[in-house]
């Protein structure tokens, strides 16, 4: 292992631990320090109510009122999707949420019905052939993604935390099982989506995943809301699909 491998799996327990300035996530570190990591990593097993029902709260009321104040753009954004291409408004696709169990993850449709349903664009053969041309603006700007407003209210999401992805990706979802990453709800954006989104490496997202659940609080939670909107903003990183 490197030196920045060592640090990361002796000091990954400390309390107050920041990923070093060495650390690229969009680079493959050696099998070595992943096996490592799995050995030594301790997941938060504190409860934590209080931080959970304001993280609640919050998750509810913030949805109702965002779905409230978009309803005319939801309404505009429906239109679209049924006058350039036929199917579905919303699009649900099964992906994994907290206990390690599956869920009906929303988005609004961006891809033609012939698009297969399992897979990311990326692992698509000739998958950006299948985005519709309102596919292409509301993944550009990420209006696809509100429609998880209504997961969020539901409960089956929350704002921030990890990004849920699709059941065939196996490698990423035993890995955050392994570190305990399934013990809360899946997120619209969070920790790993702000440094990189797609350009991350599925183990070092599934390690960043990790470090925010051990260390999720409403003061870190803040902090990633506001560096989500600066990121959004400058289209930072591959759209997570």
């Amino acid at each position: 292992m490197n030196d920045t491998e060592k640090y990361i799996v002796e000091h990954i327990n400390d309390k107050k631990f920041k990923f070093p300035k060495e650390f690229d996530p969009s680079k493959d570190y050696s099998d070595e320090f992943y096996e490592e990591i799995k050995k030594v990593f301790l997941p938060n097993k504190k409860k934590r109510y209080f931080y959970r029902f304001i993280k609640r709260c919050f998750d509810f009321f913030v949805s109702l009122i965002c779905i409230l104040l978009l309803s005319l753009v939801f309404i505009i954004v429906a239109i679209a999707i049924k006058v350039d291409s036929k199917g579905p408004v919303v699009f649900k696709q099964d992906r994994m949420g907290k206990n390690f169990k599956p869920f009906k993850c929303w988005k609004f449709r961006s891809m033609a019905v012939e698009a297969p349903r399992n897979l990311s664009t990326e692992d698509m053969e000739k998958g950006k052939s299948y985005v519709t041309k309102v596919g292409k603006f509301i993944r550009k700007t990420s209006i696809d993604e509100l429609a998880q407003l209504f997961n969020i209210l539901t409960g089956k999401m929350s704002i921030i935390s990890y990004r849920p992805i699709i059941l065939t990706e196996e490698n990423l979802n035993n890995m955050r099982n392994e570190l305990g990453v399934f013990a809360i709800k899946p997120g619209v954006t969070g920790f790993s989506q702000i440094h990189g989104r797609d350009n991350v490496k599925y183990r070092n997202k599934a390690l960043m995943d990790a470090y925010y659940v051990k260390h999720a609080s409403l003061w870190f939670d803040l902090k990633l809301i506001f560096s989500s909107a600066f990121a959004v903003l400058g289209r930072k990183g591959n759209h997570d699909k």
